[in-house]
């Protein structure tokens, strides 16, 4: 797994020697617009082709984001209340409703080219799940779907939040695992706009003690260990 710290600000080329499978990126707690703006900054580089696809891991400060369906985009608190908390509100082009980011939830965002690897649209989401299952079950918690819901919901009770961009065949955004973070701040909005939705985390459900560190080797063993599962024949780029 390569360090965010080991990658100089202006040379993310050096991960133009990595092939075959995306790159896991461990970027630490790392404010949410400064994520943002490095996906945006990949984004580019997969598209282009300078750089293979990689996978960020993060961590971020407590941060309320607004996604594209805006009727599922509902704060619970006014604006000013929530700046007076320090909680910034960010409006991003991924699919799905409000969600919160605070440290103790693994964030993982793929930039990935998906014809690379032969993904579809839904396969691709569904990855992106399995991967968070198998961390979530690497910490003893087992989850799974939920019919016409996305992300992972542990006997009704909701674990990890999913919503993506693809952009020109790449994509961004990713899923959110509630692991060991506090979630009172998911109190400041109607998370995902579902009525009612009770959220939870690992921590909460009884989870193993498991470091960070280890969870996110989980990450990296899945995302390449499950790609045969989720698509077709790959298509290798020239």
């Amino acid at each position: 797994m390569v360090q965010i710290q080991d990658i100089l600000p202006d040379s993310l080329g050096t991960l133009k020697f990595h092939h075959v499978v995306p790159v896991c990126v461990d970027c630490g707690l790392m404010a949410y617009q400064e994520a943002l703006e490095l996906q945006v900054r990949l984004h580019e580089a997969v598209l282009t082709g300078s750089m293979p696809s990689v996978i960020l891991l993060v961590e971020h400060p407590p941060v309320i984001t607004l996604g594209l369906h805006k009727e599922h985009n509902i704060l619970v608190l006014p604006q000013k209340r929530l700046d007076d908390l320090g909680i910034d509100v960010v409006q991003v082009r991924r699919g799905g409703g409000g969600t919160v980011h605070n440290p103790g939830q693994l964030v993982v965002y793929p930039i990935i080219k998906l014809q690379d690897f032969g993904f579809h649209v839904a396969p691709f989401v569904h990855y992106l799940e399995q991967i968070a299952m198998d961390v979530l079950q690497h910490s003893g918690v087992p989850s799974g779907r939920r019919n016409r819901y996305p992300g992972l919901w542990v006997e009704g009770r909701k674990i990890a939040s999913v919503g993506i961009q693809i952009a020109r065949g790449v994509s961004m955004h990713g899923i959110a695992i509630n692991l060991y973070n506090d979630l009172g701040i998911f109190g400041h909005i109607v998370p995902c706009g579902i009525d009612g939705v009770e959220m939870t985390s690992a921590a909460r459900e009884g989870a193993h003690d498991v470091p960070m560190r280890q969870l996110k080797e989980v990450v990296q063993s899945s995302c390449v260990s499950l790609i045969p599962e989720f698509v077709g024949p790959r298509r290798v780029s020239t």
